[in-house]
């Protein structure tokens, strides 16, 4: 008889998983790790924005501060003549085909924002700066007798030497607007040797081109002037341009161009003073808002003092400004001089809006000596 052997299996262990708690658990965990992972990482982000728009600011500040300071240090070659320094200049754009907008002749003249005054920033100030590149003669040159300049506009000097075709002048005499013109011809085709012509016309430039006269007015000059008036020699290309800040930029514009030009971003405060020398002692005494309005005045200008603003590009969540900014150190004292010794207290203030305080400002500042100011011809 056959015998049927069953085998007998063990019992199978019980299956077993994850129950509902700890699939809670382990959710519970893994949402508090990235919350912790997010917060860090929202930290880090808000710490790098800040650092990177805080840097964009420094370099924007700097940059801008040293272009303004080296146009500066330039300002005066060329115009630094005393005796015609602060008249009223007054030209003709070929190119525009109108007169240009009067403006003061000097090294460098700065226009007050609306809204400040003694220690108060208020609106950005403009600076314009003008300074030749002659490379000849620097010194004005006086009229000579017979000079016309009304009509025909021919001039005569003593010496025409360094002055060339193309060569851009100024044409002034004291009590009498200064006149920007442009040689076309030393001498002229006919007559005296020493004469110049400024009548619109052509000319061949430095690179062997013949080109247009462009500051010469068709209708004459409109002034004219005795042998008591002088010329200044500017060069073929002299500078006269007008810093400001526009759209929190800080922006160029040359003489007779239609549109400023853009230079650098996040600039939203310009603020500057004159420095004179009130007792002719070759140090300055005082630095104040006030334009010169004399030719003495003019000549007591041997500095500049310049403050620029730079503003972060990033709107924080929290105010991190203070109520105001101080632009520079200043005296206490009203009397000039002395001064007292520093740490100085005051200075000019530029106060914040409740919004403006969400960004963040650093402050650029220098005092630049007008050095073709101190070494003008006498």
């Amino acid at each position: 008889m056959n015998r049927i052997s069953i085998k007998k299996h063990a019992p199978r262990g019980r299956s077993r998983g994850l129950s509902l708690v700890e699939l809670l658990v382990a959710s519970a965990i893994g949402i508090i790790a990235s919350l912790a992972i997010f917060q860090v990482f929202a930290v880090f982000e808000g710490q790098k924005r800040t650092t990177t728009s805080g840097g964009e600011a420094q370099t924007n500040g700097t940059l801008a501060l040293h272009s303004v300071e080296r146009e500066v240090r330039l300002s005066g070659y060329g115009f630094n003549a005393i005796d015609l320094v602060g008249c009223t200049a007054q030209g003709w754009d070929q190119t525009a085909g109108a007169a240009l907008t009067p403006w003061t002749l000097a090294p460098i003249v700065i226009s007050q924002g609306a809204g400040g005054g003694p220690g108060i920033a208020g609106a950005p100030d403009t600076i314009t700066v003008m300074f030749g590149n002659g490379d000849q003669l620097p010194a004005p040159v006086t009229l000579g007798v017979n000079s016309l300049g009304v009509a025909d506009d021919f001039f005569k000097i003593f010496n025409p030497f360094g002055i060339r075709a193309g060569d851009v002048v100024m044409l002034g005499e004291a009590g009498k607007p200064c006149t920007l013109a442009q040689v076309n011809q030393v001498p002229p085709a006919t007559g005296d040797s020493t004469r110049f012509n400024v009548q619109p016309g052509q000319y061949v430039n430095a690179s062997g081109a013949t080109v247009n006269t462009r500051y010469n007015n068709p209708g004459g000059l409109g002034t004219a002037y005795t042998t008591n008036g002088k010329v200044l020699n500017l060069g073929e290309g002299p500078t006269i341009k007008t810093f400001s800040v526009q759209n929190s930029q800080l922006v160029s514009q040359a003489l007779g161009a239609a549109t400023a030009t853009p230079l650098y971003d996040s600039i939203v405060q310009l603020q500057a003073q004159y420095g004179k020398d009130t007792t002719n002692d070759g140090v300055v005494d005082v630095f104040e808002d006030a334009s010169p309005t004399t030719t003495a005045e003019w000549a007591s200008v041997l500095a500049v003092r310049i403050a620029l603003v730079a503003r972060s590009s990033l709107y924080e969540k929290d105010q991190v400004s203070p109520a105001s900014i101080r632009l520079w150190e200043d005296c206490l004292s009203t009397t000039v001089p002395p001064c007292p010794l520093p740490p100085y207290t005051t200075g000019p203030v530029w106060t914040l809006t409740a919004d403006e305080r969400h960004y963040r400002y650093k402050v650029f500042q220098t005092v630049i000596p007008l050095r073709n100011m101190i070494w003008r011809p006498q």
